[in-house]
């Protein structure tokens, strides 16, 4: 498996990008600095080989012609005798193909070449075939790099001087030191400068990706949530980039403020709308169920079609009561209220649970899975009792008969671990991300013939949220889980009150019914 290499920062590109660039520049100008320096003292080397090659050739003519004269003005002189030739210079005679007198000239005076540069001569005036005179740079044994000059005086005399490079190579080494030290201390410079210069360049935007930030962590998926944070007016300056994404943001932000505000009035207009709602439609509905029980009190008088009637109507205004307390306890939760906070035994309240579920439909194996020793929780005792009832009906409704339902309570370390567990075929699931949304089915026809509203799961979803918990589910064919996490302690109890009821005596721990 490869990994995906983790991309540049900003930061970074700037900085390497203007490196390279930096290091390019310096890496031309000090080869161009190099080279032209080479080139130049090649120049003055040259020059000074033509005056080496001029005093050469008038010296042969002036004291070793080619035809000895008894009459000479001049005696016959060696090349070693010969003057106004620099250190370092080397002076040969040659004739018929092979060099016949030599010299090289240092601080101490002036002596005959040896055998092997004498040769390594000859042979590079031969290998240069027809065109004797001209300048090349050779190798010469023990002596190192020389520029070397050849020509063919009016006597047809081959003659050969050359100069050392070593002065020139020594030079062009120590300026390419010298170069590549100073381009190392400029680039480590210009690294620094770029550090320096890019983080105060890019430290407005780090204050807007942190305000940015700050509002991702915002809960905007909750009710009423209001976006106070802002970029600095230091920040949202137009002229520059970094002011334009400021601005920008800052736009943003009001505009999100201004929708979240016009959201979070629409939900309590209409959670207010629920709520009157449910109050007003109460009363009628305990009427109609009213009146329908008391007509069927004289069920004997009546024809069996308006028995029949009466009785359905009866039935449907229980569920359309029953439909009307879950709209009004969602609203109460939603705005926060209907929690009477206090310790609550969650062990007795699973086993509670577990024997009503068992009462009302013994066509299941209903299993508690509690621990003996069960240390209470802060929470409403009736809204937890709804949550299990709410998760165990919902599991009753959903799975076929002879299914087992099992009710777990884990206590841990600051949080309580509730689940409900049962083998039925699962969840469909394209239904599980919605699954907890208000008026969720997971089979229509079947939830009505139930009874079922789609607001179990939403309830007990809110009731977990009143206590700052976390409800999931995971469901596979064979084995469906729903799972509920309840801290201990709340972080901020809306109130505290006494508890509901008499107090419930002792049960069993840990049971396990059929």
């Amino acid at each position: 498996m490869t990994g995906t290499r983790a991309p540049w920062t900003l930061r970074r590109r700037i900085v390497v990008g203007t490196t390279t660039l930096v290091a390019a520049v310096l890496v031309a100008v000090g080869a161009i600095s190099v080279v032209t320096l080479g080139a130049s003292l090649t120049k003055v080397v040259d020059t000074q080989l033509t005056g080496s090659m001029n005093a050469l050739d008038y010296s042969v003519e002036k004291y070793m012609p080619i035809v000895p004269d008894p009459n000479a003005k001049y005696p016959k002189k060696e090349l070693a005798d010969f003057i106004g030739h620099a250190p370092n210079t080397i002076i040969a005679l040659m004739q018929d193909c092979e060099i016949v007198d030599s010299a090289r000239f240092t601080d101490g005076g002036a002596s005959p070449l040896r055998g092997e540069v004498v040769t390594q001569l000859e042979t590079t005036v031969l290998d240069s075939g027809p065109a004797i005179s001209g300048r090349t740079t050779v190798e010469l044994p023990d002596l190192g790099p020389y520029r070397v000059q050849t020509t063919i005086n009016e006597s047809g005399q081959v003659l050969i001087a050359g100069v050392s490079l070593a002065t020139v190579r020594q030079a062009v080494f120590d300026e390419t030191v010298l170069i590549s030290i100073l381009s190392v201390l400029a680039l480590a410079i210009t690294v620094a400068g770029v550090i320096l210069v890019v983080r105060l360049a890019l430290r407005p935007l780090s204050r807007v990706a942190v305000v940015a930030a700050d509002v991702a962590k915002l809960p905007l998926e909750r009710g009423e949530v209001v976006i106070t944070d802002r970029v600095d007016p230091a920040d949202t300056d137009p002229r520059t980039e970094v002011g334009q994404v400021g601005e920008a943001l800052n736009h943003l932000l009001h505009h999100v403020d201004r929708a979240l505000a016009v959201r979070a009035a629409s939900d309590k207009r209409m959670r207010r709308f629920v709520t009157d709602a449910s109050h007003e439609l109460r009363t009628p509905l305990a009427s109609i169920q009213g009146y329908a029980e008391l007509t069927r009190q004289e069920a004997a008088q009546l024809p069996d079609m308006t028995e029949h009637s009466l009785a359905r109507i009866e039935s449907e205004a229980r569920r359309m009561s029953s439909l009307v307390d879950d709209l009004l306890l969602l609203a109460r939760l939603d705005e926060g209220q209907d929690l009477h906070i206090d310790d609550v035994d969650l062990c007795e309240l699973v086993i509670n649970a577990v024997s009503d579920a068992r009462a009302a439909d013994g066509t299941h194996t209903w299993l508690a899975d509690v621990p003996d020793d069960c240390r209470p929780i802060v929470g409403d005792r009736e809204r937890l009792h709804q949550l299990v009832a709410n998760l165990l009906a919902n599991a009753r409704v959903h799975t076929p008969s002879g299914s087992s339902v099992t009710a777990r309570l884990t206590p841990g370390r600051g949080t309580t671990v509730l689940e409900v567990i049962d083998d039925g075929p699962g969840i469909d699931p394209e239904l599980v991300p919605e699954l907890f949304e208000r008026f969720a089915r997971g089979d229509a026809s079947r939830s009505r013939h139930s009874g079922s509203t789609g607001l179990g799961l939403a309830i007990a979803a809110s009731i977990v949220e009143a206590h700052e918990g976390r409800i999931s589910v995971d469901s596979r064919p064979g084995r469906t889980v729903f799972r509920i996490e309840l801290p201990n302690e709340l972080a901020a109890p809306s109130s505290v009150a006494e508890p509901r009821g008499a107090p419930v005596p002792p049960v069993q721990s840990s049971q396990k019914t059929h």
